[in-house]
């Protein structure tokens, strides 16, 4: 069971599904194993045992993979489909899925980097921002609900990779 097996998309859904399980303590490494995929997928967390995900086609059948592979390791588990009560309730489902501040510390690194432009080796904040592209590729992945801050993000990150390379060609020009 990996983020790759079920790749979550995106959602503007007010339907949710939520996970209602039992895992059995006598099996740490089964519960270890639920618990990360639970998180691969992006899962909220409502309390011990109840993992929330916007409802999708894609997001059912990961839990439905997940509830019955938690049935055979002599737990239990219900997938359920739930409606938000109200619009705040929709809201508080909404902001579990959240990742601005995810977005935000990696807006933050993208641009201390600009410091090093002209004075670090582009190929080193190359690295740097391959990298971050990884990151932002892992929280876009899970991003359900894209916001500002995952444009302004994207935005930083695609300038600061355009800047570098060209510093890399004319390096390279230069060498010639």
């Amino acid at each position: 069971m990996t983020r790759s097996e079920f790749p979550p998309k995106k959602a503007s859904v007010n339907e949710w599904l939520a996970l209602v399980a039992v895992l059995p303590t006598e099996d740490p490494g089964m519960r270890m194993r639920v618990l990360r995929t639970l998180e691969s997928l992006g899962a909220a967390v409502l309390r011990e045992g109840a993992f929330l995900l916007p409802e999708t086609p894609v997001n059912r059948q990961a839990l439905d993979h997940v509830a019955d592979y938690i049935g055979k390791n002599t737990g239990s588990a219900h997938v359920l489909r739930v409606t938000a009560d109200s619009a705040a309730q929709q809201d508080t489902f909404r902001a579990l899925f959240d990742r601005s501040a995810r977005y935000e510390k990696l807006a933050k690194t993208v641009t201390s980097l600009k410091i090093g432009y002209g004075v670090s080796d582009p190929s080193a904040i190359s690295r740097v921002l391959h990298k971050q592209r990884h990151e932002f590729d892992m929280i876009s992945t899970l991003d359900f609900f894209p916001s500002e801050s995952r444009q302004r993000a994207e935005r930083l990150l695609a300038e600061a990779e355009a800047v570098v390379r060209k510093m890399l060609v004319s390096t390279q020009h230069k060498g010639a």
